[in-house]
């Protein structure tokens, strides 16, 4: 065996290592750092030495007690995180059980607000959000079950299952005590009104449907469903309406008359300029799904008719189908719709409402989606009836061509007043709505309206270059190359 070194002083190297990392290891507990203490404490060389073993049962405690600090201090998230580090430190089980019932019982007020502020879906997702991190108690478990009864009561009602909602109401009713107590009864008074509201509206979607007069049966589902957004009724026939009305097409008269090349473009006779034919089914290569829509005194936008869109840098070349002047690769990320969602696809650096995503995730209304360092979108998908979603640069970066958003077109797109318009026009008095049918793109008016200077009544098919003029409103399409 051999002769082990000796420093200056005289001490063993090897013995004397575990006084070197035991002082180092204190003096990061003393400093608040216990995390780089308890890494220290664990080195592999040191770790089995009886005084470290000590340092280590110390310092879970200590983290314990600082963790009932911070909750008194309303640090909820401080005191989570020196939970879990004592934990990982090898805290005694008993002791870490009776701080996170006492943490629990500390934030069973803050959620007690969500549910006063008639928010349940808001407190089940911070209870659960608790119960990840261990965090648990007999006060948070009767708020779960308050906040379940009362959400499911939210969703029944939102379903027009008025007499379903009402009895979940009743038994949170009788879980709940203080103010959310009133606040269940403004919820019940509500209810009842929502209910006295919507049945004349059932009563005339039922009634228009018995006659099928679809037009009449549309403008009753549309009403009922700004009522009780999940009436399954109404939504089949909203569903079923819009199949009906389009499918009814314009006279022969009103169809557009293909007009001829002109004879230098050297192209055969019978073959239609492209910018008089109607826009096509959507495409899957890529840019060629796309189109730029100029809506007067609103603005202009650049239409992605693709259920798979491309995001990435505007160098020139034609790859992404929204591109943008960042720093960014030419395929970035993807926007992919699937039924009546959608997904972020990333591909190179990607964040989600601030944080890194690298693997495919749902996108929901609202979201802000940011591109590497800098490039920011907000992502809208303003109509529960419709796929239609909109995208808004909203850091100083800007696309190549002069617009105000993208939108990424399902079946319908909508031009009018109102939050769940897809490009807002506050001065029209109905919406104007592009729409698909078969092959082509069509548009749909109350009113009477012209395209390309012919009169359309009600609706009429678009081309690639059309011009749109209607009662308060009038619009341009442009192709892209």
């Amino acid at each position: 065996m051999g002769i082990p070194m000796v420093n200056p002083s005289g001490e063993s190297t090897m013995l004397g290592q575990w006084r070197i990392v035991l002082r180092r290891a204190e003096e990061a507990a003393r400093s608040g750092r216990f995390e780089e203490a308890g890494a220290l404490a664990n080195q592999p060389d040191v770790a089995d030495h009886y005084q470290l073993v000590q340092f280590r049962n110390r310092l879970g405690p200590e983290l314990i007690a600082r963790a009932d600090r911070r909750a008194a201090a309303d640090d909820a998230q401080g005191a989570i995180d020196d939970l879990a580090l004592a934990e990982r430190l090898g805290a005694p089980p008993d002791l870490l059980a009776e701080a996170r019932i006492s943490l629990a019982d500390h934030l069973v007020p803050e959620i007690r607000k969500d549910l006063e502020r008639g928010e349940p879906a808001r407190a089940l997702a911070r209870i659960d959000d608790l119960a990840r991190r261990k965090i648990s108690g007999g006060a948070l478990r009767d708020c779960r079950e308050l906040a379940e009864v009362w959400r499911d009561a939210t969703d029944e009602a939102r379903r027009g299952e008025f007499g379903r909602a009402r009895e979940l109401l009743d038994r949170a009713d009788r879980l709940a005590s203080g103010n959310v107590a009133k606040v269940l009864s403004a919820a019940r008074v509500d209810l009842d009104a929502r209910q006295k509201a919507a049945a004349p509206k059932v009563e005339a979607l039922y009634a228009a449907l018995a006659e099928s007069d679809w037009t009449r049966a549309l403008a009753a589902a549309e009403a009922l469903i700004a009522a009780v957004p999940e009436h399954p009724a109404a939504r089949r026939a909203q569903t079923e309406a819009w199949k009906r009305i389009a499918a009814i097409g314009p006279a022969a008269s009103s169809r557009w008359p293909a007009r001829q090349p002109s004879p230098d473009r050297g192209a055969k006779p019978d073959a239609l300029d492209e910018s008089s034919r109607p826009l096509a089914e959507p495409r899957t290569d890529g840019p060629n799904g796309r189109f730029l829509l100029w809506v007067d005194a609103v603005g202009g936008y650049l239409v992605c008719l693709d259920d798979r869109v491309v995001l990435g840098g505007a160098d020139g070349q034609g790859a992404a189908d929204v591109p943008l002047m960042g720093d960014l690769s030419r395929d970035h990320a993807a926007i992919v719709r699937e039924g009546g969602g959608y997904r972020l696809d990333p591909r190179r650096t990607t964040f989600l409402n601030g944080k890194s995503v690298t693997d495919p995730v749902p996108l929901r209304d609202g979201d802000v989606i940011r591109l590497g360092r800098t490039v920011e979108l907000e992502f809208r998908q303003p109509s529960p009836i419709s796929a239609t979603a909109r995208l808004t640069v909203v850091s100083r970066h800007r696309l190549p061509m002069a617009v105000d958003g993208v939108l990424l077109m399902g079946e319908t797109c909508i031009v009018g007043p109102g939050r769940q318009a897809h490009v807002q026009a506050p001065a029209l008095d109905d919406p104007v709505v592009l729409y698909r049918q078969g092959g082509a793109l069509w548009c749909r008016s109350r009113g009477d309206f012209e395209v390309d200077g012919r009169r359309g009544a009600s609706r009429a098919p678009l081309t690639f270059a059309s011009s749109v003029r209607g009662v308060g409103f009038s619009f341009g399409l442009e192709p892209l190359a």
